[in-house]
């Protein structure tokens, strides 16, 4: 087995020990990570892996997650002794009444019932449905300030759960987590016909075999070409889901259809029906177990050059 990477990082360094991975043997893969020019807060990368075996070339993913945080080591026996904390009222926000295309804004407010300035480093989330202001800013001793959450549900969303994360420098909760939970008022012909289903390989197979000679479904491959040449699903259809028209071309698509959307593993997919059931997609079956769920169970592939 040859194991090496497709993409760089300038603060990411990556050894592979051994290179070549003979049968039964082990290797270590050690990651470096040197987060001097990122911002505080979350952060969550991509690696790809070019893995070759059985001379044939496989594309894998290595997600690289880490939270960045002041260093607290540092600070002197008079500055621990008098912290700022962080007060957060209430971790979890229930939205009501929220309908498609309609603007909300809501006020969170952030108290410090410390003895030095609360430094809030940054506030994000990974929904891009949400906007965030400010996100940066000083909340003196026994102050209290706000920021404002924005959020605009798209047609076809009838459910919104997003985790805001909270980066400040209370050395005893520098990270922490607040919940956003809403349900989207969606006409009724729309609410009935819009479904987002995560399936297994058994129920994906029970589908593709009732669906047979239709074309009302969508078989939706995002791989790559060359995993997709590896063996795909009977009638396939393939886009690279790290193509940059990939959202262009996923747009132009009929909404109307069913899509049963399928990738190696189940991230990228998680991913695409994600995006796909934000801009309206009515009805979209993510198998999240991947093509690697379809092997173990020892199902058909096809060669799609042939």
């Amino acid at each position: 087995m040859y194991i090496s990477f497709v993409n760089d990082f300038d603060d990411i360094e990556i050894k592979i020990e051994p290179a070549i991975l003979y049968p039964a043997n082990y290797g270590e893969l050690i990651v470096h990570f040197n987060p001097e020019n990122r911002n505080f807060g979350k952060i969550s990368d991509m690696i790809l892996l070019n893995i070759k075996f059985a001379n044939k070339q496989h594309l894998g993913e290595l997600i690289f997650n880490a939270n960045i945080i002041e260093d607290f080591s540092a600070l002197t026996p008079a500055e621990k002794a008098n912290p700022p904390i962080i007060s957060v009222d209430n971790k979890t926000l229930n939205l009501k009444d929220l309908n498609p295309e309609e603007l909300r804004t809501e006020v969170i407010e952030i108290e410090n019932k410390g003895t030095r300035d609360l430094y809030i480093r940054n506030i994000q989330t990974s929904d891009e449905g949400f906007s965030i202001v400010p996100s940066k800013f000083v909340v003196g001793p026994g102050k209290k300030k706000s920021f404002n959450i924005t959020v605009t549900p798209n047609h076809g969303v009838s459910k919104i759960k997003s985790i805001i994360t909270i980066i400040s420098n209370d050395p005893e909760h520098s990270i922490i987590g607040f919940t956003i939970i809403a349900k989207v008022n969606q006409p009724a012909e729309v609410s009935s016909k819009n479904m987002l289903n995560e399936i297994n390989i058994k129920i994906a197979n029970s589908i593709l075999q009732n669906s047979k000679g239709e074309n009302d479904l969508v078989i939706l491959d995002i791989r790559t070409e060359d995993e997709y040449n590896n063996g795909c699903i009977e009638d396939a259809v393939n886009i690279n889901f790290y193509d940059s028209n990939f959202k262009k071309i996923i747009k132009l698509m009929d909404k109307q259809k069913t899509y049963l959307v399928y990738c190696q593993s189940g991230i990228r997919s998680k991913k695409a029906v994600e995006l796909m059931s934000k801009m309206g997609f009515r009805k979209i079956y993510h198998m999240h177990e991947g093509i690697e769920g379809w092997k173990a169970q020892r199902l058909k592939l096809i060669d799609p050059d042939k």
